[in-house]
Formats: structure tokens, sequence, C-alpha cells
């Protein structure tokens, strides 16, 4: 309903458009639901999100479309046994599922894989404050050019069919009609969208916290992270092998992260005073702090 050319007040024959004399579309209101930007703004919302009838919708899987096999450099999809409903849930590499059978069988566990990106996203972006952004359409005179034209050259292979004088006379003025319009639209400027930016006074890691598992992943994807996962290692059933995964941000929030980790690189590198001990007093080494873990390898796309 919301693509149909009727919302902006179009009367339509047959799926296209009657157009008077001069080519331009013949309104059936003088009030119509939206105007021509608003209509090419919904449409392409709706185009952006189009889902493909091949496209698989694992719903609880965090990282659909995010975590992707790096050998292949195909996505990977979350699985479970339903032979052993006790075992964990896998992501694994659909290469085979398009015809290119993968010889390393990448697969990997979905909880260490979920936990690592989210400690990585959190870690970049986690206390960056969100945003609201408003778009305000502009206005292109490109979709509406194309369907005319296309409208143009389908009215031209009825050239020389008509028998009557008539008819010819009718057809040329319809072809005069398109003609016309097509040289209007081309002499109409683009109008670019305006973005309307507000902060929301909340962070990205308490946006994290109050959403489900769809709203997170959506984080994820706007943001442009990735997920490259490497063949499996001897012993790698026992814990996540870091040197398995490659984590990648590409998006707006770059200039935040790289803000967040200078920032921090500051904070670390800040002098922590004198602490010689005074003459005569004791002291007492301090116990060593354990081994931290194996370190998050983050490669950050600038």
């Amino acid at each position: 309903m919301l693509t149909n050319p009727a919302l902006i007040g179009w009367k339509t024959h047959n799926g296209q458009p009657v157009r008077d004399a001069a080519g331009v579309p013949v309104m059936m209101t003088e009030q119509p639901i939206m105007d021509r930007a608003e209509f090419d703004a919904v449409n392409a919302l709706f185009e952006s999100r189009s889902i493909k009838k091949a496209e698989r919708r694992d719903t609880s899987a965090l990282q659909k479309g995010v975590i992707h096999c790096a050998e292949f450099q195909c996505r990977m999809y979350l699985q479970r046994k339903a032979s052993k409903p006790n075992t964990a849930p896998v992501y694994r590499c659909s290469s085979k599922a398009r015809g290119v059978p993968c010889d390393s069988r990448t697969h990997i566990r979905a909880d260490w894989t979920d936990e690592y990106v989210t400690a990585a996203f959190l870690r970049l972006v986690g206390s960056v404050q969100t945003t609201h952004v408003v778009e305000i359409p502009g206005y292109d005179p490109e979709p509406e050019l194309r369907a005319t034209l296309a409208e143009f050259n389908e009215h031209q292979e009825q050239k020389g069919r008509q028998k009557s004088r008539h008819a010819r006379q009718a057809w040329q003025e319809r072809a005069d009609a398109l003609d016309n319009r097509i040289a209007d639209l081309e002499t109409r400027e683009k109008v670019e969208p305006q973005h309307v930016v507000t902060p929301t006074g909340r962070t990205f890691a308490e946006e994290w916290a109050e959403k489900d598992t769809a709203g997170r992943r959506a984080m994820l994807i706007e943001a442009g992270v990735r997920l490259d996962i490497w063949c499996g290692t001897r012993g790698g059933w026992r814990k996540l092998d870091i040197r398995r995964v490659d984590f990648t941000m590409r998006g707006e929030l770059d200039p935040a992260a790289e803000a967040v980790a200078v920032v921090a690189a500051d904070v670390e590198a800040e002098p922590r005073g004198d602490v010689t001990p005074a003459p005569g007093s004791k002291i007492r080494a301090a116990e060593s702090a354990p081994a931290p873990a194996e370190p998050v390898r983050v490669l950050v796309a600038v």
C-alpha cells in the first residue's frame, strides 16, 4: 500500500499513470497523502529492507550478517543439533550451501563469539553517546524520470501499428506528452535530504543492556561490525582461540571509537606522581596481579 502511486494522488490505469496532454500525471485529489519526495523516500526504505527469498532468518542469532568465514568470505549461520539438544549451538560456514564445499569445515561455538563481539564492541563504543537521526526528505527527479522513460519506450514499440488516422494522431499525442514530461524532469535539480542529529543523553552500553537480540544485532550491523573466523586449531574446543578471529568495525562510529581509544591512552600515560617512600618508612611489595587473559585483537578500520 505504501508503494502505491495513489498515495501521491496519481490516477492510474492498468498500473500506468494517466497523463494529460503535457505528460503530467493526472491527479485524483488536490491533497495527496504524500508528496513525491516522501514517496521516493518510503520506496527507498522498502528497497533497502527487502528480504530475498533465499535468505535465512536466524532471529535468535546475534551475529547474523556479522560473522563470516575468513577463507571463503561468506556468511556463517547459527546451527543447532536437534539430536543433541544439550550441545552448544555453533556458527557454521555456509559455503557448501552455495556450491563451494569448505574443506576446513569452519565452525565455532556461538556463545564464545557472541561474548567476544559484545566485549569488543562495548569496549570500543560503550561509553559513546547515542544519537537520534531525523531525515528530512529531499527530492530526486531520477525515479520518476526512469519510470516515464520506460513508459515512453514501451509506447514507442507500438509505433506504426495504427491503421486509422485518428489512432495515429492519438499515439502521437501521447508520445509528445511523454516526451514533454521527460524534458521537464530533466530540467529539475536534485535536492539532497537533510539529516538532523540530536544527542539522546544515553550511551551505547545503556542501549545495549535494554535491547533484545534483534536490537543488538541491528546495532552491530549499523556500526559496520564484522567478525571473520579462520579454521580451528588442535585443542580449540576447550576455549576461544583468539588467533582464529578478526574483529573490524567500519562505519560512522569509527571516529568516536578512535576518540575513546585516545582518551584511554592519555589516561594510561598520565604520571602517577612520586611514590618514593619517606626515610624510615616500611614498604611491602604488592603481590603480582594474575596474568590477564589473552588480549583481544581488535582491528578498527579508520
